[in-house]
């Protein structure tokens, strides 16, 4: 049975209870609350069938993680869509009630109207590694936070001696906790990890960390066919307001990767002086009198869609090269 003719299962995700809605074989609404762990959702799952059935969950990073991976573990197709999708569909169907079920039928809702497409799970490498890399983001905004304490502190002609031994020993936890992390991300990586980080890397700009951060957003880029798709995804992408005479562009689409859109801010700096392609965009904009933040915005689209062709193409970058074959953009 495809896709289009099975029935939707809604999922309202919370920490410990989730809330799904779908249709009976006797055509009849359905709500429950199960719990979120996996006893309750594998009990769940043997009451219905993979071939009458398929998912559609509200995505809540690692609140929904669980009854995704073991809705696909056991056959059934699942999807997972945005929150914000739901609440704007919710607008367009003129609802004001919030509660999980009404939620749960939304998401059965839009899942039948739809159809998003089936999600493609990481491998267990990408997930370790993913789950070492946040780890290694929270210990150094942790290590920046205690740093900017102890300099202010230290501004006191009053400062307790032992205060400041403590956040001094707090920082040189947090450096050697750091540093093992560090230690541990290469042997987290396979050799088809290595290939696409290694031509990630030569696109003049983009480093280690940031390469790291690309790939397991991305699966190695495997969830994406375009790099306009790409863009979007990562929140780089124009948008465009018309209407009747009006007509202007009220920024960039905004997503929640807020730390990959800051590193690759952090690269346009570079890439601007370094890249050839991406020094062109830049002199080209500023010469037409747009600001210097735009343009270094423009750099990092053009970092993405490099990076996009780059891994397509498997070809490592090459600042004379002429299109001798088709990138993917």
């Amino acid at each position: 049975m495809t896709k289009l003719s099975k029935k939707v299962i809604g999922v309202d995700v919370g920490s410990k209870f989730l809330t799904v809605s779908f249709n009976d074989s006797n055509h009849q609404d359905q709500v429950y609350n199960i719990e979120n762990n996996q006893r309750s959702i594998l009990s769940f799952l043997k009451k219905i069938s993979s071939d009458d059935y398929c998912f559609v969950i509200e995505a809540t990073g690692n609140y929904s993680s669980r009854v995704l991976h073991l809705s696909l573990g056991n056959g059934f197709e699942s999807s997972l869509i945005n929150c914000m999708s739901v609440k704007h569909f919710a607008r367009m169907k003129n609802i004001i009630a919030k509660t999980d079920a009404e939620d749960a039928k939304l998401i059965r809702l839009y899942g039948e109207l739809f159809r998003p497409e089936n999600y493609i799970p990481k491998s267990i490498e990408i997930e370790h590694l993913d789950q070492e890399i946040k780890l290694l983001n929270d210990l150094e905004e942790e290590k920046r936070r205690y740093a900017v304490k102890l300099k202010s502190l230290r501004y006191n002609p009053y400062l307790n001696p032992n205060t400041e031994k403590h956040y001094e020993r707090r920082l040189k936890h947090l450096e050697k906790e750091i540093k093992e992390v560090e230690v541990r991300l290469p042997k987290l990586q396979d050799e088809e990890f290595k290939e696409v980080k290694d031509l990630l890397q030569s696109v003049s700009g983009i480093g280690e960390k940031t390469s790291l951060q690309l790939m397991t957003a991305t699966s190695g880029f495997k969830n994406f066919d375009s790099a306009k798709s790409l863009v979007k995804y990562f929140g780089l992408a124009p948008r465009i307001y018309q209407s009747g005479k009006k007509c202007y562009s009220p920024g960039k689409c905004r997503t929640s990767k807020t730390h990959i859109r800051s590193l690759l801010y952090v690269c346009s700096w570079t890439a601007m002086k370094h890249n050839v392609h991406c020094k062109e965009l830049y002199l080209r904009l500023l010469a037409k009198g747009k600001p210097k933040k735009l343009a270094l915005i423009a750099v990092c689209n053009k970092l993405l869609r490099i990076c996009f062709g780059v891994v397509k193409n498997k070809i490592a970058y090459q600042s004379d090269y002429k299109k001798n074959c088709k990138i993917l953009t």
